[in-house]
C-alpha cells in the first residue's frame, strides 16, 4: 500500500498528516516555522526534514513508500522562490512524487476538496484563490500587509487605530476606539502609541490585534468602527468576485470556503461580503472551509494521485480527530 503526505508550512508552525490510500490518517507531526524568507533556509530545511521524518517513524513507514507528498508553504509566490523550497526538500529522499504550492492551494483543496471553487483567507494577512472545471487559476491580494493585505485582521486593525487617532486629534467625533487602543496597548494616553510602534516586536501581530475591539465596538454600537468592518467585507468580497470573473464562475454552482479569524467579526462584515457576491455568484454557497488546510494538503495528494474519493474523504473526516489540534 502507498501512503500519502501533507505539510501544512507556515509563518507559526509547520505541521504534517501521513494518511493511506484509503483516506485513513494514521499519524501527525508539528515542527517550527518553515517559511524560509522569515526564518532562514537552514531553519526552515530543518523544520521540513524534521516533521517528515518525524511522522514517517511514528507510523512505522518507510519514505519510498510516500508515494505522494503535497507541501503547502507560506512565502511562495513565484518560480524562483518555488525552487528554493525544491532544494530545503530534494535532500528528504522522499521515494515518489510531490508537489511544492503555496498554502492557499491547501487551504482552497480543504475549502472545496478539489472541486471547482473559491477559499477566501482573512487573517492577519488576507488572500482569495480559485480553480475551474478546466484547472484554470487565479489569486488575488496576498500582497502582504506592506503593499495590500485589504480586509485582514491587520487591515482592521490598522483601520481603527487610525480612527482612533483621528478622534484623539478632533478629526472626527469622539469614539470608543480611543479608549479601545489606550486599554488595549497599555498606554498611559494615545501619545505613548508613537512609541510603541517603534518598539522591537510590535509589528503586523500586534496591529492585527487590535481587529477584535473594532469588532467589539461595533457590537456596542460604534459607527465608524461598524464601516470599518463593513469596508473589510466589500474589500474581501471584491477580492473573491475577481477570482470569479477570471474564472468565469458567475453562472456555475460552487464553493465558497471562508477561513480566518476576521470573518468572527460577524454580520458587521459577513453581510456586505456576502451579498457582494451573490450579487455577481447567485449560485454560489458560501460557508466555513470543509477541511482545515494540512488535510486539504492529503486531499489534494489524492487529487494529483487520481485516488481521491467521495469513499477517501469520508474517511479523512472519519479519522480527522488524529488532526484536531489543527482544525481551526
Amino acid at each position: 500500500m502507498g501512503y500519502m503526505i501533507g505539510v501544512d508550512g507556515g509563518a507559526t508552525g509547520t505541521v504534517a498528516i501521513l494518511c493511506d490510500e484509503d483516506g485513513t490518517i494514521l499519524g501527525s507531526a508539528e515542527a517550527d516555522a518553515s517559511n524560509y524568507l522569515s526564518e532562514g533556509k537552514d531553519n526552515a530545511r530543518q523544520a521540513l526534514h524534521e516533521v517528515i521524518h518525524e511522522v514517517t517513524q511514528k507510523v512505522g513507514v518507510a519514505l519510498e513508500d510516500c508515494h505522494v507528498a503535497v507541501f503547502g508553504l507560506a512565502g511562495l509566490n513565484h518560480e524562483a522562490q518555488k525552487a528554493v523550497y525544491q532544494e530545503l526538500i530534494d535532500p528528504i529522499g522522499l521515494g515518489g512524487k510531490h508537489f511544492i504550492e503555496n498554502d492557499i492551494v491547501i487551504a482552497w483543496a480543504g475549502a472545496t476538496a478539489c472541486e471547482p471553487g473559491v477559499v477566501v483567507i482573512a487573517g492577519t494577512g488576507s488572500s482569495a484563490f480559485g480553480v475551474n472545471a478546466a484547472g484554470e487559476r487565479c489569486k488575488t491580494l496576498g500582497w502582504d500587509y506592506i503593499l495590500a493585505d485589504q480586509g485582514s485582521g491587520y487591515w482592521v486593525g490598522l483601520e481603527g487605530i487610525r480612527t482612533a487617532f483621528k478622534a484623539w486629534d478632533g478629526r472626527i467625533p469622539p469614539t470608543p476606539l480611543l479608549d479601545a487602543m489606550v486599554d488595549h496597548y497599555e498606554l498611559r494616553g494615545a501619545e505613548e502609541m508613537l512609541q510603541m510602534a517603534h518598539q522591537e516586536g510590535f509589528g503586523k501581530s500586534e496591529i492585527a490585534g487590535f481587529a477584535r475591539h473594532v469588532s467589539r465596538c461595533a457590537d456596542a454600537g460604534d459607527p465608524v468602527s461598524q464601516m470599518i468592518l463593513k469596508n473589510a467585507g466589500e474589500e474581501l468580497g471584491d477580492a473573491v468576485c475577481a477570482v470569479i470573473r477570471q474564472l468565469d464562475l458567475a453562472d456555475k454552482s460552487f464553493t465558497i470556503g471562508k477561513i480566518g479569524g476576521t470573518f468572527r467579526a460577524g454580520d458587521f462584515l459577513i453581510e456586505p461580503f456576502t451579498r457582494k457576491v451573490l450579487e455577481m455568484a447567485p449560485n454560489a454557497q458560501i460557508g466555513h472551509a470543509r477541511y482545515p488546510s494540512v488535510i486539504g494538503a492529503v486531499i489534494y495528494a489524492h487529487f494529483q494521485n487520481g485516488t481521491l474519493t467521495q469513499q477517501v474523504l469520508d474517511e479523512l473526516e472519519r479519522t480527522s480527530e488524529r488532526a484536531a489540534r489543527w482544525k481551526t
